[in-house]
Protein backbone atom coordinates (compact mmCIF):
# COMPACT_ATOMS: atom_id res chain seq x y z
CA UNK A 1 0.00 0.00 0.00
CA UNK A 2 0.80 3.21 -0.59
CA UNK A 3 2.21 4.61 2.98
CA UNK A 4 1.25 8.49 2.02
CA UNK A 5 -2.22 7.05 1.63
CA UNK A 6 -2.21 4.93 4.51
CA UNK A 7 -4.73 5.37 7.90
CA UNK A 8 -3.62 3.58 10.14
CA UNK A 9 -4.63 4.10 13.77
CA UNK A 10 -6.85 7.00 12.37
CA UNK A 11 -9.65 5.21 13.30
CA UNK A 12 -8.30 4.30 17.01
CA UNK A 13 -7.11 8.52 17.51
CA UNK A 14 -10.69 9.64 16.24
CA UNK A 15 -12.41 7.19 19.09
CA UNK A 16 -10.04 8.36 21.73
CA UNK A 17 -10.37 11.86 21.06
CA UNK A 18 -14.08 11.32 21.03
CA UNK A 19 -14.12 9.94 24.11
CA UNK A 20 -12.09 12.09 26.06
CA UNK A 21 -14.47 14.97 25.08
CA UNK A 22 -17.65 12.87 26.50
CA UNK A 23 -15.31 12.42 29.60
CA UNK A 24 -14.68 15.67 30.09
CA UNK A 25 -17.95 16.81 29.76
CA UNK A 26 -19.11 14.72 32.42
CA UNK A 27 -20.56 11.59 30.09
CA UNK A 28 -20.31 8.27 29.80
CA UNK A 29 -18.85 5.73 26.78
CA UNK A 30 -21.33 6.32 23.58
CA UNK A 31 -23.57 3.95 22.79
CA UNK A 32 -23.53 4.30 19.28
CA UNK A 33 -20.68 3.19 16.77
CA UNK A 34 -18.30 6.08 16.58
CA UNK A 35 -17.81 5.45 12.63
CA UNK A 36 -19.81 3.55 9.95
CA UNK A 37 -18.64 0.70 9.23
CA UNK A 38 -15.92 0.98 6.62
CA UNK A 39 -16.20 -0.59 2.98
CA UNK A 40 -14.98 -3.63 1.07
CA UNK A 41 -13.21 -3.81 -1.91
CA UNK A 42 -16.57 -4.74 -4.14
CA UNK A 43 -18.24 -2.36 -2.57
CA UNK A 44 -16.04 0.73 -3.17
CA UNK A 45 -15.59 -0.80 -6.96
CA UNK A 46 -19.43 -0.81 -6.99
CA UNK A 47 -19.71 2.74 -6.21
CA UNK A 48 -16.93 3.94 -8.82
CA UNK A 49 -18.90 1.72 -11.67
CA UNK A 50 -22.45 3.35 -10.72
CA UNK A 51 -20.74 6.37 -11.30
CA UNK A 52 -18.24 5.55 -13.73
CA UNK A 53 -15.58 7.30 -11.79
CA UNK A 54 -12.38 6.64 -10.05
CA UNK A 55 -13.02 8.10 -6.25
CA UNK A 56 -10.13 9.92 -5.18
CA UNK A 57 -6.91 7.87 -3.71
CA UNK A 58 -7.30 9.57 0.15
CA UNK A 59 -11.08 8.99 0.37
CA UNK A 60 -10.83 5.38 -1.35
CA UNK A 61 -8.67 4.43 1.14
CA UNK A 62 -10.31 6.35 4.15
CA UNK A 63 -13.52 4.12 3.31
CA UNK A 64 -11.93 0.72 3.35
CA UNK A 65 -9.74 1.51 6.60
CA UNK A 66 -11.58 4.44 8.86
CA UNK A 67 -15.42 3.97 7.82
CA UNK A 68 -17.86 5.28 5.02
CA UNK A 69 -18.55 7.81 8.07
CA UNK A 70 -18.29 9.81 11.36
CA UNK A 71 -16.36 12.52 12.93
CA UNK A 72 -14.88 14.72 10.81
CA UNK A 73 -14.32 18.72 9.98
CA UNK A 74 -16.46 20.36 10.94
CA UNK A 75 -19.31 18.35 12.43
CA UNK A 76 -19.28 15.70 10.78
CA UNK A 77 -18.32 13.29 7.11
CA UNK A 78 -21.58 12.54 5.43
CA UNK A 79 -21.96 9.12 5.33
CA UNK A 80 -21.82 7.04 1.89
CA UNK A 81 -24.68 4.40 2.28
CA UNK A 82 -26.43 1.64 -0.71
CA UNK A 83 -30.14 2.73 -0.52
CA UNK A 84 -32.14 0.41 -2.30
CA UNK A 85 -29.39 -0.69 -4.71
CA UNK A 86 -28.12 2.70 -5.26
CA UNK A 87 -24.81 4.64 -3.30
CA UNK A 88 -25.41 7.96 -2.62
CA UNK A 89 -24.09 10.15 -0.18
CA UNK A 90 -26.54 10.79 3.26
CA UNK A 91 -26.99 14.12 5.38
CA UNK A 92 -27.72 13.25 9.22
CA UNK A 93 -29.56 9.87 8.38
CA UNK A 94 -31.94 11.18 5.54
CA UNK A 95 -31.80 8.25 3.21
CA UNK A 96 -35.05 9.69 1.53
CA UNK A 97 -33.26 12.83 -0.42
CA UNK A 98 -28.96 11.13 -1.07
CA UNK A 99 -26.59 13.17 -3.00
CA UNK A 100 -26.23 11.07 -6.06
CA UNK A 101 -22.51 12.75 -7.92
CA UNK A 102 -22.89 13.77 -11.52
CA UNK A 103 -20.08 12.76 -13.57
CA UNK A 104 -21.09 14.44 -16.68
CA UNK A 105 -18.52 17.52 -16.49
CA UNK A 106 -15.75 18.80 -14.23
CA UNK A 107 -16.28 20.73 -11.09
CA UNK A 108 -17.15 23.77 -11.80
CA UNK A 109 -14.70 26.67 -9.89
CA UNK A 110 -16.45 29.94 -8.43
CA UNK A 111 -14.68 32.00 -10.99
CA UNK A 112 -16.83 29.83 -14.00
CA UNK A 113 -19.80 29.13 -12.97
CA UNK A 114 -21.68 32.26 -15.06
CA UNK A 115 -20.27 31.17 -17.94
CA UNK A 116 -21.15 27.32 -17.52
CA UNK A 117 -24.38 28.81 -16.67
CA UNK A 118 -24.97 30.85 -19.93
CA UNK A 119 -23.33 27.61 -21.65
CA UNK A 120 -26.42 25.72 -20.57
CA UNK A 121 -29.01 28.40 -21.56
CA UNK A 122 -27.81 28.85 -24.57
CA UNK A 123 -27.42 24.80 -25.66
CA UNK A 124 -30.74 25.14 -24.83
CA UNK A 125 -31.66 28.11 -27.43
CA UNK A 126 -31.98 30.63 -24.91
CA UNK A 127 -30.04 33.69 -24.92
CA UNK A 128 -29.58 34.76 -21.41
CA UNK A 129 -30.59 38.05 -20.05
CA UNK A 130 -31.50 38.06 -16.28
CA UNK A 131 -28.26 38.41 -14.24
CA UNK A 132 -28.85 38.55 -10.95
CA UNK A 133 -25.64 39.69 -8.30
CA UNK A 134 -26.63 37.22 -5.90
CA UNK A 135 -27.61 34.22 -8.14
CA UNK A 136 -26.65 34.77 -11.67
CA UNK A 137 -28.93 32.87 -13.83
CA UNK A 138 -30.91 31.17 -11.67
CA UNK A 139 -34.25 33.30 -13.15
CA UNK A 140 -33.42 32.31 -16.76
CA UNK A 141 -33.09 28.53 -15.50
CA UNK A 142 -36.23 28.97 -14.84
CA UNK A 143 -38.00 30.64 -17.38
CA UNK A 144 -35.90 27.50 -20.02
CA UNK A 145 -36.77 24.63 -17.44
CA UNK A 146 -40.12 25.69 -15.72
CA UNK A 147 -40.61 23.53 -12.19
CA UNK A 148 -37.22 21.72 -12.95
CA UNK A 149 -35.11 24.73 -13.10
CA UNK A 150 -33.97 25.30 -9.49
CA UNK A 151 -32.85 22.09 -9.13
CA UNK A 152 -30.63 21.54 -12.53
CA UNK A 153 -29.45 24.79 -11.49
CA UNK A 154 -28.39 23.28 -8.26
CA UNK A 155 -27.18 19.72 -9.22
CA UNK A 156 -25.29 21.76 -11.99
CA UNK A 157 -23.64 23.70 -9.59
CA UNK A 158 -22.18 20.98 -7.78
CA UNK A 159 -21.43 18.77 -10.77
CA UNK A 160 -18.24 16.55 -10.46
CA UNK A 161 -17.96 16.86 -6.20
CA UNK A 162 -20.10 15.41 -3.20
CA UNK A 163 -20.96 16.91 -0.45
CA UNK A 164 -18.48 15.50 2.34
CA UNK A 165 -18.84 17.19 5.48
CA UNK A 166 -21.83 18.99 7.69
CA UNK A 167 -19.97 21.80 8.57
CA UNK A 168 -22.74 22.70 10.94
CA UNK A 169 -25.83 26.00 10.26
CA UNK A 170 -25.88 24.92 6.80
CA UNK A 171 -22.41 25.15 5.85
CA UNK A 172 -21.09 22.19 3.58
CA UNK A 173 -17.42 20.76 2.82
CA UNK A 174 -17.18 19.61 -0.79
CA UNK A 175 -14.92 16.63 -2.38
CA UNK A 176 -14.17 16.96 -6.23
CA UNK A 177 -14.14 14.10 -7.90
CA UNK A 178 -13.79 15.10 -11.54
CA UNK A 179 -11.65 17.69 -13.10
CA UNK A 180 -8.66 19.23 -12.55
CA UNK A 181 -8.81 19.61 -8.95
CA UNK A 182 -9.77 16.18 -8.04
CA UNK A 183 -8.51 15.08 -4.81
CA UNK A 184 -9.43 18.89 -3.41
CA UNK A 185 -11.62 20.13 -1.11
CA UNK A 186 -13.70 23.10 -1.14
CA UNK A 187 -16.01 24.80 1.76
CA UNK A 188 -19.45 26.56 0.98
CA UNK A 189 -21.21 28.52 2.99
CA UNK A 190 -25.59 28.37 3.61
CA UNK A 191 -26.32 30.98 1.18
CA UNK A 192 -28.55 29.72 -2.02
CA UNK A 193 -25.38 30.68 -4.21
CA UNK A 194 -22.19 31.29 -1.98
CA UNK A 195 -18.91 30.71 -3.60
CA UNK A 196 -16.80 27.70 -2.99
CA UNK A 197 -14.02 28.63 -1.45
CA UNK A 198 -10.64 26.72 -0.50
CA UNK A 199 -10.92 24.91 2.89
CA UNK A 200 -7.61 26.13 4.61
CA UNK A 201 -8.31 30.46 5.40
CA UNK A 202 -4.04 30.48 4.23
CA UNK A 203 -5.47 29.69 0.89
CA UNK A 204 -3.74 25.77 0.59
CA UNK A 205 -5.42 23.47 -1.53
CA UNK A 206 -6.39 20.46 0.85
CA UNK A 207 -6.96 16.64 -0.07
CA UNK A 208 -8.81 14.70 1.60
CA UNK A 209 -6.22 13.21 3.76
CA UNK A 210 -4.85 16.69 4.84
CA UNK A 211 -8.02 18.11 5.61
CA UNK A 212 -8.70 15.13 7.92
CA UNK A 213 -5.61 14.83 9.24
CA UNK A 214 -5.42 18.66 10.34
CA UNK A 215 -8.60 18.66 11.60
CA UNK A 216 -7.62 15.35 14.29
CA UNK A 217 -4.47 16.61 15.43
CA UNK A 218 -6.16 20.07 16.04
CA UNK A 219 -8.92 18.02 18.20
CA UNK A 220 -6.24 16.16 19.88
CA UNK A 221 -4.07 19.43 20.49
CA UNK A 222 -7.09 20.73 21.86
CA UNK A 223 -7.99 17.70 24.04
CA UNK A 224 -4.09 17.55 25.60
Amino acid sequence: MNTQMDWSRVRERVIAVEEAERRARGQGPSQDPTFEPVLTPDEIAEVEAQYGVALPDGYRTFLAEVGAGGPGPALKLMSLRRIDGTWGWVWDNDESHPWLLDPSGPFVETEDWADQQIATLRAAGYEPTTHDEDDDYRDDYRKVFGDAGDGIWHLERGRGAIPISDNGCGMTGWLIVVGPHRGELRDRDCAVNPPFEYVDARGNRHTFRTWYLEWLEQRERETR
